[in-house]
């Protein structure tokens, strides 16, 4: 059904729904896969009470940044474009080694990205645990401004100090 169609004549009584109502429906969705084609490509769902991600995999561009609460993103490993700023909680981005373009500023529980050696654009600006960038070699453009963690700075991929 197309909302803009319908004969009403007002929408006072339409209420925004919360971000923990927001989060059950995702879950829903996410557990019928007949209706996770129904998922938009581009999905902004920053700053909300978010915990669980996993039924998002789907989505195509993706921004979280300020979720605070998610811990888990092992499910958006084929997101092209995922923005997890401020995301404080990860710790683990082992599975994101497909994605395109992340952005991991201010991700201060990661101290691990050897595995994201295949992403293309790549931001972990502030993100103090990480010490070795060493495996990033295929990375076009790599971000590590407040990387105070990496005191060897030849190991930074060749690109990314041109």
């Amino acid at each position: 059904m197309d909302i803009r169609k319908t004969p009403a004549k007002s929408v006072e009584s339409l209420h925004p729904i919360s971000d923990e109502t927001r989060a059950i429906i995702l879950r829903e969705i996410g557990k019928d896969y007949q209706y996770a084609y129904q998922l938009p490509k581009v999905l902004d769902l920053s700053c909300t009470n978010l915990v669980d991600v996993s039924a998002l995999g789907g989505v195509k561009i993706l921004w979280l940044n300020g979720c605070t609460k998610v811990t888990d993103v092992s499910a958006l490993g084929y997101v092209e474009t995922l923005d997890l700023r401020g995301c404080t909680k990860i710790t683990d981005v082992s599975a994101l080694g497909g994605v395109k373009y992340l952005d991991l500023d201010g991700c201060t529980g990661i101290i691990d990205v050897s595995t994201l050696g295949g992403v293309e654009w790549l931001s972990l600006e502030g993100c103090t645990g990480i010490t070795d960038v060493s495996m990033l070699g295929d990375v076009k453009d790599l971000w590590l401004s407040g990387c105070t963690g990496i005191t060897d700075f030849s190991m930074v991929p060749q690109a990314s100090r041109d």
